[in-house]
C-alpha cells in the first residue's frame, strides 16, 4: 500500500471524524434538551432517569450481534444505515412534536430505536478506524475520537440551554437534522474498501450466535485482552459511580450555582483531555502509560469526597475527566492493533457491552446504597459522626461523598492489582500488531 493512498485514507478519517462530530452535537442537543421537556412536563425523576436507560441500554444490549453485521457487511454501509435509521427517529420525533401528539411512550420507543441504530454504529466506527489510518497514526486518530464524545458532552448542554429559549424543541430538532445530513454526506464522499471475501465466508458460515460467541472467545484466548477488558469494567464502574454520586453530594452542602460551576470544570477536563491525547498520540507504551494515569484518575475520585469544599471537589474532577480520553485513547489504540480486522466488528461488539452494561448497573445501585447504606452511616448523628470518619464531615451529602472516597479507593487498589498482572504488562510484547491495510482488500464501496 502506497504511502500516497495512506495519505488520503487519513485524510478520509478526518472527513468522516468530522461528520460524526457535528452529528453527536447535534444528538446531545437533542437528548438534553428532551431531558429538560419531560422534566417540565412531568416533574418526575424517575420518568427523566428513564430516558437516560433508553438512550444507552438498548444499543448496549445490541452490539455483540452489530459486531457481527460490521464483520460481514463493509463497515461504511453499516455507518450509513446506521446513521438513516437515527435520522429517521428524529424526524419522526419532530413530526409528532410540531403535530402536537408527542407523549412519552412515542419518545422511549424513538430514542430507544435510535439507541440501537447507534449500537450498530460504534462497533462500525472504531472497525472502519483499521480501514482508514496508517499505523503510525493510531494514537493521535484515537485521541481524535475520544475528543468527539467529549466536544459534544461540554458544547451540547451549553449550545441547548443557549438556543432553546430563542428557537424551542423545533429549532433544536432542525439543526438535529441538519447535522444528520452533514454525517451522511461525509460518509457518502468516502471510499472504504471490503473487507476480503474469505473472511466475510468464514463468517457466514456460522450462526449469529456462533459468530458472537467467536468474538467472546477470540478475548478469552488472549489474557493479556482479557484484563485489559477487566481492568475497563472497573474503570467503567468507578467512573459511573462517581457522576450518580456527585450531584447529590455537591448540592448536599452549597447551591446549584455552585454545581453547575464544578460541573464546568469537568466538561473543561474533558475537552483539554482529548485535545492533548489528540495532538499527542498518547504514550509509546500504552499499556503502562494507561496504568500510571489510573492512579492519577482515582486520586481525582478521593479528592472530591475529602472535605466539602467546591474548589478541591473541582480539582479532583478536573483531574477525573482530564484522565478519562488519555485512558480511552490507550485502550482504543491497543484494540485496533491487536485485533484482526476481519474480526473487529465482533471483539468490538462483546467488549463493548461487557465493558458498558457496568454504567446502567452501578448508576442504579449508587442511589440505593448511597441513600439507605452510606448517607444514615455519616448523617448528623449517626454512627460513624463520633469516629474518626467525620473528618471528611457529616450531614447531607457526607455519605454520598464516602461512598466516592471508597470508589476511588477501589480504583486505586484495581489499578494497583492489575499492574500485577504480567500478560496485561506484556500485552504489546506478547501479541503481534496486527494493524494492516490489506493488499487484497482492492475493491472498494
Amino acid at each position: 500500500m502506497s504511502q500516497h493512498l495512506r495519505e488520503n485514507t487519513m485524510l478520509e478519517f478526518v472527513v468522516v471524524w468530522l461528520g460524526q462530530l457535528v452529528s453527536l452535537i447535534g444528538s446531545g442537543l437533542t437528548s438534553f434538551s428532551l431531558g429538560i421537556w419531560v422534566f417540565q412536563r412531568t416533574r418526575s425523576i424517575t420518568e427523566f432517569a428513564l430516558l437516560s436507560v433508553f438512550v444507552s441500554l438498548p444499543g448496549i444490549l445490541i452490539s455483540p450481534f452489530a459486531g457481527v453485521i460490521v464483520d460481514r457487511v463493509n463497515r461504511r454501509t453499516v455507518m450509513l444505515c446506521s446513521d438513516l435509521v437515527a435520522g429517521a427517529g428524529t424526524f419522526a420525533l419532530a413530526f409528532l412534536f410540531f403535530t402536537n401528539w408527542l407523549h412519552l411512550w412515542e419518545i422511549y420507543l424513538l430514542i430507544g430505536v435510535s439507541s440501537l441504530a447507534q449500537g450498530f454504529r460504534f462497533p462500525a466506527y472504531l472497525a472502519l478506524l483499521s480501514q482508514l489510518v496508517p499505523s503510525q497514526q493510531i494514537g493521535r486518530a484515537s485521541g481524535m475520537m475520544q475528543l468527539a464524545p467529549g466536544a459534544a458532552f461540554v458544547l451540547s448542554p451549553i449550545l441547548a440551554a443557549a438556543l432553546l429559549a430563542h428557537i424551542g424543541m423545533s429549532g433544536i430538532f432542525l439543526i438535529d437534522m441538519t447535522t444528520f445530513f452533514m454525517a451522511v454526506g461525509a460518509l457518502w464522499w468516502v471510499r472504504v474498501p471490503n473487507i476480503a471475501q474469505e473472511n466475510i465466508s468464514d463468517s457466514k458460515k456460522a450462526s449469529l450466535w456462533q459468530n458472537v460467541i467467536a468474538g467472546w472467545r477470540y478475548i478469552a484466548a488472549r489474557p493479556g485482552l482479557f484484563g485489559l477488558l477487566a481492568f475497563f469494567v472497573l474503570i467503567n464502574i468507578t467512573n459511573s459511580l462517581s457522576q450518580a454520586l456527585m450531584t447529590p453530594m455537591i448540592l448536599g452542602f452549597t447551591s446549584a450555582s455552585v454545581l453547575a460551576n464544578i460541573m464546568s470544570t469537568a466538561a473543561v477536563g474533558i475537552l483539554a483531555g482529548g485535545i492533548l491525547v489528540s495532538a499527542w498520540g498518547g504514550p509509546k507504551n500504552k499499556v503502562s502509560g494507561l496504568l500510571r494515569f489510573a492512579f492519577f484518575y482515582g486520586a481525582g475520585i478521593v479528592l472530591t469526597g475529602l472535605r466539602p469544599s467546591p474548589h478541591l471537589i473541582a480539582l479532583g474532577m478536573f483531574l477525573m475527566a482530564f484522565i478519562m480520553p488519555i485512558l480511552n485513547s490507550c485502550s482504543q489504540a491497543i484494540w485496533q492493533s491487536k485485533t484482526e480486522p476481519a474480526m473487529q466488528g465482533r471483539v468490538f461488539g462483546i467488549r463493548i457491552m461487557v465493558a458498558w452494561l457496568a454504567n446502567p448497573v452501578a448508576v442504579l445501585s449508587a442511589g440505593f446504597l448511597a441513600d439507605h447504606v452510606f448517607e444514615p452511616l455519616l448523617a448528623v448523628h449517626g454512627p460513624l459522626a463520633a469516629t474518626w470518619v467525620r473528618a471528611i464531615g457529616v450531614g447531607p451529602g457526607r455519605g454520598a461523598a464516602l461512598f466516592l472516597v471508597l470508589n476511588g479507593l477501589a480504583a486505586l487498589i484495581g489499578t494497583f492489582a492489575c499492574s500485577f498482572n504480567r500478560h496485561l504488562l506484556h500485552l504489546e510484547s506478547e501479541l503481534k500488531d496486527v494493524w494492516v491495510l490489506q493488499e487484497s482488500a482492492t475493491s472498494v464501496s
